[in-house]
C-alpha cells in the first residue's frame, strides 16, 4: 500500500510523509487496495446485528412491557441518534481512504488524535473480552465442559482455541477478516432459517411477542422509553465509531460515485439490525423464551429436540462472534493503536496485543462478581458522543469536507496546531465528557457506587447527545471565533 497514490494526491505538496506518524496500513487506500464490496460489508453487517440483537433486548429495561412496535421504534430511535453522526464521521474515510484515527488528527492534532485512539482503543478491548465470552460458550456446547468452564483459568483450552481463531483470521490484516465474514455470513444465514422454520413448526407462542401488561402510546410510553432507549444507545455508541474504520476498506477514491456508495454500506447496517431484532423477537416469542443475555442459548432452545440442534448453534454462536469481535473490536484497536505509535507497530500487530490487552480485562471481569459490560457501555457511550460532535462540526462545518490527507501525516502543516495538539478540541472533549458522564451512577467494575457529580445525574440516560451537541457546539463555538476570515481548508 505504501507505494499507491490516492486520487486526491495530486492537490497536494510532494514529500513523502513522516515517518512518525505514518506507516503502510495508515496510509490512504489506494483505489481497489482492499478490494471490499457492498456484499462484504453485508457479511459483517449480519454478523454484528446477530450478536448485538439478543443482548440489546436482554439488557433493554421494560422489555417485558413493550410491544413489538414499540420496541422496534426504540431500537430506530436509537440507531438514528448513534449512526447518523457516524455516517457524517464515516464520510472523510471513504473520500479520502483513511482510517478514522488518522481522520481524528484533522480536529485533535497529529499528536493530539491519540487521546480519542486510545480511548476506542481501551473500549474494544473491554468488548473483546466480554464478546470472546460468548465465542467460549459456543465451543463449550460444540464440544462439552471438558474443555473448561471460564477465564478464571488463564489457561483454560476452549479460550485458548477461540483465542488462537482470532489471531490467526487478524494476522492475515483486514482482508483476512473480509474473507472470514464473506463465509461466516451464509452460515449464520442458514441457521438462522433453521431455527425460524424449526420454532414456527415445533414453538407454542404466538409469532410476535405478546405483553401481559403492555404500555400505551401515551406519557407512560415515553416515561418507560427513556431508560430502554439510554440503554440501546449505549450498545450502538461502541458500533457507530467502528463503523468509519470498516467503510474506509472500502474507498473507491471516486467523490461523484461516493455519495450512493457511502449512505448504501452505513445504511445496511441499521437495516439489518432492525430486521434481526425482529427476527429475535419472533424467535423467542414463539420458543416462549425469557431473555437471558446469551444469543447461543435462545437459537439452542429453539432447536430444542431437533436433530443436530445443538451443534447448529454452536456452529452459528462461534462464527457471529469470532465475524463480529474482529470487525468490531479489533479492527478498529488495531488501527487506533498503530497510529499513537506508527514507527513501532503496526496494524497486525496493535491486533494482536489489543486481543491480548482483552484477555486480560476478560480474565479480570471473570473474577469481578460486579463487573457489567452494559454499565462499561453506558459509560463510554458519553466519551464517544463527544468526539463524534467534535469530528462532525471540523469536517463538515470548519473544513467543508475538504481535508489535505498527506497533511494528516507531517509536522509543521494545518494539523499540527500547536506542538501537534488542538487545545480547543482537548477544552471540547473533557468539558463535554465530564457532562457526558459526570452523572453515571455507576462505573463498570463497581469503580463507585453513585454518580461522580449527583447534580448530573439527570444527564445519565442522555450521554450520548449530551457529549454530541455540547462537545460539537463548544468546539463550533471556540473553532470558528478562532479562525475567522481563515479559508476552508486550512
Amino acid at each position: 500500500m505504501s507505494g499507491a497514490r490516492h486520487p486526491y494526491a495530486e492537490t497536494e505538496p510532494e514529500g513523502a510523509p513522516d515517518r512518525r506518524y505514518a506507516n503502510a496500513d495508515l496510509l490512504p487506500a489506494a483505489t481497489g487496495e482492499f478490494r471490499w464490496h457492498w456484499w462484504d460489508f453485508a457479511a459483517i453487517w449480519i454478523c454484528v446485528s446477530w450478536s448485538l440483537a439478543h443482548l440489546m433486548l436482554s439488557g433493554m429495561p421494560g422489555q417485558d412491557r413493550f410491544t413489538w412496535p414499540q420496541t422496534l421504534l426504540i431500537v430506530g430511535i436509537a440507531q438514528l441518534v448513534v449512526l447518523l453522526p457516524s455516517l457524517l464521521v464515516e464520510h472523510a474515510g471513504d473520500r479520502y481512504g483513511v482510517p478514522f484515527a488518522v481522520f481524528a488528527r484533522s480536529a485533535f492534532g497529529v499528536r493530539g488524535a491519540a487521546l480519542p485512539a486510545l480511548l476506542r482503543f481501551v473500549s474494544a478491548c473491554v468488548f473483546f473480552g466480554f464478546q470472546a465470552d460468548l465465542g467460549v460458550q459456543g465451543i463449550q456446547l460444540l464440544v462439552g465442559d471438558a474443555v473448561g468452564s471460564g477465564y478464571d483459568d488463564p489457561f483454560n483450552p476452549a479460550y485458548l482455541v477461540f483465542l488462537g481463531a482470532q489471531l490467526w483470521i487478524i494476522s492475515k490484516g483486514p482482508n483476512g477478516l473480509r474473507r472470514f465474514a464473506d463465509l461466516a455470513a451464509p452460515v449464520l444465514i442458514a441457521g438462522l432459517a433453521a431455527a425460524m422454520l424449526w420454532a414456527s413448526a415445533h414453538g407454542e407462542g404466538p409469532p410476535l411477542p405478546e405483553p401481559a401488561r403492555p404500555i400505551g402510546w401515551g406519557t407512560e410510553f415515553w416515561a418507560a422509553a427513556a431508560p430502554a432507549l439510554a440503554s440501546a444507545t449505549a450498545l450502538f455508541a461502541a458500533v457507530g465509531l467502528t463503523v468509519p474504520d470498516l467503510v474506509h476498506l472500502g474507498s473507491r477514491g471516486r467523490p461523484a460515485e461516493g455519495t450512493g456508495r457511502r449512505l448504501g454500506m452505513g445504511l445496511l447496517l441499521p437495516v439489518l439490525m432492525t430486521g434481526i431484532v425482529l427476527y429475535t423477537m419472533a424467535l423467542m416469542s414463539l420458543s416462549s423464551y425469557a431473555a437471558d443475555g446469551y444469543s447461543g442459548s435462545l437459537t439452542l432452545h429453539a432447536l430444542d429436540d431437533m436433530p443436530g440442534g445443538s451443534v447448529v448453534a454452536a456452529v452459528m454462536l462461534i462464527v457471529a462472534t469470532l465475524c463480529a469481535n474482529l470487525g468490531l473490536n479489533l479492527v478498529s484497536a488495531g488501527y487506533d493503536l498503530s497510529s499513537t505509535a506508527p514507527s513501532a507497530i503496526g496494524f497486525r500487530g496493535a491486533a494482536v496485543l489489543a486481543a491480548l490487552v482483552g484477555t486480560a480485562v476478560a480474565w479480570w471481569a471473570r473474577s469481578s462478581s460486579d463487573y457489567q459490560v452494559l454499565a462499561w457501555a453506558n459509560l463510554a457511550e458519553g466519551f464517544f458522543g463527544t468526539v463524534s460532535g467534535i469530528l462532525v462540526v471540523e469536517y463538515w462545518i470548519v473544513r467543508g469536507t475538504r481535508l489535505r490527507p498527506a497533511e494528516l501525516y507531517r509536522a509543521g502543516g494545518p494539523y499540527w496546531y500547536a506542538g501537534g495538539w488542538n487545545w480547543r478540541a482537548v477544552v471540547a472533549f473533557l468539558v463535554g465528557g465530564v457532562l457526558a458522564v459526570g452523572g453515571s451512577r455507576e462505573g463498570a467494575g463497581a469503580a463507585w457506587d453513585g454518580p461522580l457529580l449527583p447534580f448530573l445525574a439527570p444527564l445519565d440516560d442522555f450521554g450520548w447527545l449530551v457529549g454530541l451537541l455540547v462537545s460539537g457546539g463548544l468546539y463550533a463555538a471556540l473553532t470558528l471565533w478562532g479562525r475567522r476570515g481563515a479559508p476552508a481548508g486550512d
